[in-house]
């Protein structure tokens, strides 16, 4: 190496890296010359093999698999070539395998390169033609500059061969970029320049990559925007409308073009742009409202389109920077009726029974099942009378989904478990200020929510009296008034109502208006007590203990025939809730392999079983009675009936006949006192 060419390595040693000094770089060279002479490389050679050299169609692939780094690159060379034009230079790029893709040049040093098969195409590595730019930049992942005696091949003693690397920002490799010259005219700013151009490159393709990012990101948020069933509009700090979605656009017909004219980043070419508040009638500020970072949720706001006017219900979620300073929101807009149907759905409004729900095969079940069944064909009221536990929201369930509205709500209010005061607003909604505590932009009635759908009104016999007149103007017109606002809305709907109250006699007693119960009552249907359904009791039970002792880890549990013979004697007041609550008792408490009559808990049930004349041991062995314990049972009952007969009596003079202070006096339910009162033929006003 001469002295000029060793000053050139000590140069190119301190450009190219701290860590590259002129000691290291002697060493690249000496090992690169060791692996060429191991491979078998001709220092004679004149060109690249041709065995190394690509088919046309496979370097077209090449280029197309670097496609943006060849594009870039070439241009680069371009503007590098126009400073370095007649100079005797040459540049060439490769790909990360040291395949030649472009060459450009000056035709002298040019053609030195054809005839080396320094082209498009061909291999340009140490295994293919030794110790060269190309290759050892590749090698070592380093910007090198060789000269003279440093390359392997003599042929190209006379060239000096500036080479980088080229990385995109993730540190993957992709190419080298060379320029080649004479050794005499080739300087130490001449490895710069490469590098300097490996930079550009490299910036180049990150300005690409996060524009590619960018324009992924706003796909994905406009794929987001568009699968919302919400209109979805960006607003910018000022409530200028920076984008929107298509349900946005077909709710508020506002044109595309417009927005995206109006977003223009030219000022000149800007069209004005489309402020929310010119599309809205309201008391709000919307410019305060952004910049507040406040926000709101479900709040009806009306908007104007032409000359129409109609309310949306919105929800505005402020934009903050990282400095705390507003970007403006996102407003999402919904028309009134999804609304309701999206707080069905979260709220669990939807009915999940059918008649295949409802177990048992007695006759008194089945005529109530077979009027149900026609009543769900049409639209028509239904009351739903029975005892307390004997499945009334059951029926009214599988009347909604056997109804051409079963795929709209089924709403339930408990009439008689709503506090007086509350009441109105849970059957018809408010609006916001209506009282202290309303909720912001109001709440809707179980009206609105069942529109379309179902009203099931559980226990209207307990209803207030106003509060009865206002559910039958309700029905009468169609329409409901939220408490606070004039403005009434249209609801559809059909009313299932059900009541374990004598609803005849609460129209004498003055009670119950008997105009709401001809509007409620076009079908009625009677649903019996479980003690009229025979063996219903025993499906049942066996229903609800296979349901039970796999989730109380007990799946061996049966019943003893005791058992099955006390479930079938009860006269369960409870009725159906009852039963399902002994049959659970059971599980929870046995410790045995069968289930036995003191593990269900009947006796404060059923009075027979409250004597105890009867012990299991008796029913385990024959289950019959020898006469004279039959005889004292028998005898026990009647003295307990005339007694019981005497009671309920006198508690009716003493009450006036007033039911509800009759049954309290007496601990039983106003069911149970009423099947009392028909046992002994008691009558009452």
């Amino acid at each position: 190496m001469t002295h000029t060419q060793l000053s050139a390595s000590k140069e190119n040693a301190f450009f190219v890296s701290t860590e590259l000094n002129a000691r290291r770089y002697a060493q690249i060279i000496q090992d690169s010359h060791a692996r060429s002479k191991a491979m078998g490389i001709d220092p004679n050679q004149t060109a690249s093999p041709e065995k190394y050299k690509l088919s046309p169609e496979q370097l077209r692939q090449r280029i197309k698999d670097s496609q943006p780094f060849y594009d870039l690159v070439t241009t680069q060379m371009s503007t590098l070539y126009q400073i370095l034009k007649g100079s005797g230079f040459c540049m060439a790029v490769a790909d990360a395998d040291g395949y030649v893709l472009h060459a450009l040049g000056d035709a002298q040093i040019l053609e030195h390169y054809k005839k080396g098969n320094c082209m498009p195409g061909y291999l340009w590595t140490e295994e293919a033609v030794g110790t060269c730019g190309i290759g050892l930049a590749l090698i070592e992942n380093l910007p090198i500059q060789i000269s003279g005696k440093e390359m392997f091949c003599k042929r190209a003693h006379h060239i000096t061969n500036s080479a980088t690397p080229v990385h995109d920002n993730n540190g993957k490799l992709l190419g080298v970029i060379a320029l080649s010259g004479q050794a005499s005219t080739v300087h130490i700013h001449t490895l710069g320049m490469v590098i300097l151009t490996a930079k550009a490159i490299r910036s180049q393709i990150g300005e690409i990559e996060k524009a590619r990012e960018i324009a992924i990101r706003n796909t994905y948020m406009t794929a987001l925007m568009e699968s919302d069933q919400r209109g979805i509009i960006a607003l910018n700090g000022n409530g200028e409308i920076m984008q929107i979605n298509q349900k946005a656009n077909a709710l508020l017909g506002i044109d595309q073009r417009t927005i995206s004219n109006a977003s223009l980043t030219n000022p000149d070419e800007a069209e004005p742009s489309l402020n929310i508040s010119t599309l809205t009638r309201t008391r709000m500020d919307w410019k305060h409202v952004l910049h507040s970072k406040q926000g709101f949720s479900e709040r009806e706001v009306t908007f104007i389109r032409g000359d129409s006017r109609f309310p949306l219900v919105c929800t505005l979620d402020p934009i903050t920077m990282p400095d705390g300073e507003s970007a403006g929101g996102i407003l999402l807009v919904m028309e009134h009726d999804r609304m309701l149907q999206l707080a069905n759905e979260m709220a669990g409004s939807q009915a999940r029974f059918t008649f295949d729900s409802i177990l048992g095969s007695s006759t008194a079940l089945e005529e109530a099942k077979k009027v149900a069944n026609a009543a769900a064909r049409g639209n028509a009221a239904v009351l739903l009378h029975g005892e307390t536990g004997t499945g009334k929201e059951l029926f009214a369930q599988a009347i909604h989904n056997a109804s051409p509205r079963h795929n709209k709500p089924f709403v339930v209010i408990n009439c008689g478990a709503i506090p007086n005061e509350l009441l109105e607003s849970e059957l018809f909604g408010y609006v916001e200020g209506a009282f202290t505590g309303a909720l912001k932009g109001g709440r809707p009635g179980k009206f609105e929510l069942a529109d379309g759908g179902t009203l099931f009104l559980d226990e209207i016999g307990d209803m207030p009296l106003d509060m009865q007149v206002k559910i039958l103007r309700a029905l009468q017109s169609g329409e409901v008034n939220r408490v606070g606002d004039m403005q009434p809305i249209k609801v559809d709907l059909r009313i299932i109502a059900a009541t374990n109250v004598d609803l005849d006699t609460a129209i004498k007693r003055g009670t119950f208006r008997e105009d709401l119960f001809y509007r409620i009552s076009t079908l009625n249907i009677t649903i019996p007590p479980l003690r009229d359904r025979g063996n219903d009791v025993l499906t049942l039970a066996e229903t609800f203990l296979h349901r039970i002792r796999p989730r109380l880890g007990k799946p061996e549990l049966e019943y003893s025939q005791p058992a099955l013979q006390a479930l079938s004697q009860a006269s369960w007041p409870g009725n159906i809730r009852q039963l399902e609550n002994a049959v659970e008792r059971a599980v929870n408490i046995c410790e045995k392999i069968v289930i036995m009559p003191d593990d269900l808990g009947l006796d404060c049930v059923d009075s027979k079983a409250s004597l105890n004349i009867v012990s299991d041991n008796v029913y385990a062995q024959n289950m019959k009675l020898p006469n004279e314990v039959a005889e004292l049972r028998s005898n026990s009952e009647t003295m307990l009936g005339e007694m019981e007969h005497a009671l309920i009596m006198r508690l009716m003079e003493e009450h006036m006949g007033n039911i509800s202070k009759i049954a309290r006096s007496m601990g039983v339910s106003r069911p149970t006192l009423y099947r009392k009162l028909k046992k002994y033929r008691i009558t009452h006003d």
